[in-house]
């Protein structure tokens, strides 16, 4: 029997460059899934525009007309919210990998259920990580979006570990998403002096803003950009994009042990043999619902959605992308974000200090400029 594993995806749109990446390691976990059992899986799926209306529309014809077997969601917090509340209104269950906000895991949702870390634990390495590095540290800056729940989610994040920390946030400003000049935002930071300045929007404000930031000649301990953490940020930053930090849900050099599935190496190798030159860890997180969803497969012996959420709440286990548990809410909480530094057109982890021995391992370049 050939299981139908059905997902939304940003083709089009503002989420499109994540979206590939997501549908690649969705379809590399097909492919290795199935050269060890043939014809187990088959992966369809629908452009979703970048769009939540019709993220609501394909998800629905995913589970009404095609009768999915699996359903995975799409990539983005806002996206996977609105699939997450039509998977509840069918009793679908849904393998959340690309959508790190909280808000989904606060509605009482039933069948929802977490790969990726949280958004809200981002950055809980950021804030210990300056304070070994720099005692004297002790302001952060945020600029987030002003809309989408996944930049008030990781700045809520920083704001709750400050004072634990020993940091206060001096500025909070926002800036609409749909804008290109971020002429006054950035004259806010530097006008702030923080000591560590955190940046949260989509990936293409990202891009833009560190850009203008680096042109200005600012000064600083830490600069973190949601965006660093993928290869396109050093694409089209050149050596611009030296000393940002960036959050990461998986590096190949981040050493995770498995005992389930393939290594990292043998994952990254499926995905070069696709055309990938760079396996950024929304592809990596794509493939990791995937092999959740075996595992979970394995553990039920069938398919069925109440089998498979009971075996996905008491499931402890690891892959090549880390620890998997959930709590109650379905929520992961097996696992944490790495912080990521480029640095001579490299990115290397930065933290947790536990990968030292990982060969992407390096120190803390500080401070920025």
């Amino acid at each position: 029997m050939t299981l139908i594993v059905g997902m939304p995806v940003s083709l089009t749109g503002q989420f499109q460059y994540q979206g590939h990446q997501s549908l690649a390691g969705l379809q590399a976990w097909e492919q290795d899934a199935n050269s060890k059992f043939p014809n187990s899986f088959k992966v369809i799926h629908y452009d979703d525009a970048s769009d939540s209306s019709t993220v609501r529309e394909v998800t629905r014809r995913l589970i009404v007309e095609d009768h999915v077997d699996i359903l995975i969601g799409p990539y983005s917090s806002v996206l996977t919210s609105a699939a997450a509340q039509v998977a509840e209104e069918h009793g679908n269950l849904l393998w959340n990998q690309g959508g790190a906000s909280d808000n989904v895991y606060n509605q009482g949702y039933r069948w929802t259920v977490g790969i990726l870390a949280p958004a809200n634990r981002y950055l809980t390495g950021l804030l210990p990580m300056v304070r070994q590095t720099d005692p004297s540290a002790t302001t952060v800056a945020l600029i987030g979006a002003s809309t989408g729940e996944f930049p008030r989610a990781m700045c809520a994040g920083v704001t709750n570990t400050s004072a634990d920390c020993g940091f206060r946030t001096v500025l909070e400003v926002e800036f609409e998403a749909s804008t290109d000049d971020f002429t006054d935002p950035l004259a806010a930071v530097i006008a702030a002096e923080a000591d560590v300045v955190v940046i949260v929007g989509r990936v293409h404000n990202d891009i833009r803003i560190a850009s203008q930031l680096a042109e200005t000649g600012f000064h600083g301990g830490v600069v973190v950009v949601v965006a660093a953490g993928i290869q396109r940020f050093q694409d089209e930053l050149g050596k611009l994009s030296n000393r940002f930090v960036g959050p990461s849900q998986w590096e190949p050099g981040g050493q995770a042990v498995p005992d389930f599935g393939p290594t990292s190496e043998e994952v990254i190798a499926t995905l070069k043999r696709s055309g990938h030159q760079y396996v950024d860890y929304p592809m990596a997180q794509a493939y990791a619902a995937g092999l959740v969803v075996q595992r979970c497969i394995e553990e039920a012996r069938n398919a069925d959605n109440d089998a498979l959420r009971e075996a996905s709440a008491k499931m402890r286990f690891s892959t090549f992308y880390g620890n998997y548990q959930i709590d109650e809410t379905g929520r992961q909480v097996g696992r944490e974000t790495m912080l990521v530094q480029w640095q001579d057109g490299q990115k290397n982890i930065v933290w947790p200090r536990i990968s030292a021995q990982a060969s992407a391992q390096a120190e803390l370049a500080y401070p920025w400029h």
